[in-house]
């Protein structure tokens, strides 16, 4: 094979021809297969539906957690002081807390709801025992003026039958009878029973004999009083005035 000089020109069209042939042949394969090849689809992402954590119901949690320690932290300091107090007790007191301590004692304690209700139902009970004392006091009252009445109108009633007593000269200064005697309101005798013989019935007769020449007896106007103690009651008799 002759090779041609490098000074003459044609020793360069032959390589370039080839090389743009080669490169001709190279874009028409390339164009082909581009041509024939499928079209690429570019497939989007599918959206990711994403939320956010809540951090605000974590963070509770985190400081509740911090604090309890705290707290128990706190516990025991309190009891390591408590401690510490008990045992200085022979330590010398300094002049400001013993001050502190008579105002403390001076102070009164605030009134607490309990003692409140403690103090109101004391007071009620104390009422209470009052009225009743003054209601016993004033049943008692009336009692004794009950009583007196009865007694006065009892005297009235002896004095109006002795002196209309009649005893018989078989009659004893010691002798004793009781008679039974029944009124209405009025003061009428109704009845007139003998409870009690003195033994002597000349006696006992001359007694029943005055009661009735008496006839009406002083009693009271009170309607109940006369029922309680006048509507029948015991009459005592003794002939304290006979010779023997």
């Amino acid at each position: 094979m002759n090779f041609l000089p490098i000074s003459d020109p044609r020793s360069f069209t032959i390589p370039v021809v080839t090389s743009t042939l080669i490169i001709t042949v190279v874009l028409v394969l390339l164009s082909t297969k581009w041509m024939n090849s499928e079209p690429i689809v570019v497939k989007s992402l599918p959206k990711i539906s994403a939320r956010l954590v809540q951090i605000k119901k974590n963070t509770p949690k985190k400081t509740i957690k911090k604090t309890k320690p705290v707290k128990k932290i706190q516990k025991k300091k309190s009891v390591v002081k408590a401690k510490k107090v008990v045992v200085n007790k022979k330590a010398p007191v300094p002049k400001a807390v013993k001050k502190a301590e008579k105002v403390i004692k001076k102070a009164k304690p605030a009134a607490l709801p309990e003692t409140d209700l403690l103090a109101a139902l004391l007071e009620e009970e104390q009422q209470n025992e009052l009225t009743m004392l003054l209601e016993d006091e004033l049943r008692a009252q009336q009692a004794d003026e009950e009583q007196e009445a009865v007694m006065s109108y009892i005297a009235q009633i002896q004095q109006l039958i002795i002196s209309m007593w009649r005893y018989p000269p078989s009659a004893k200064h010691d002798d004793k009878l009781v008679l039974r005697i029944y009124l209405v309101p009025t003061g009428e005798i109704t009845e007139v029973q003998l409870v009690e013989s003195s033994g002597n019935a000349a006696l006992d007769r001359s007694a029943e004999q005055a009661v009735w020449k008496a006839a009406t007896l002083p009693v009271p106007k009170d309607p109940v009083l006369f029922e309680k103690e006048f509507r029948q009651f015991l009459l005592p008799f003794s002939p304290e005035n006979a010779r023997l």
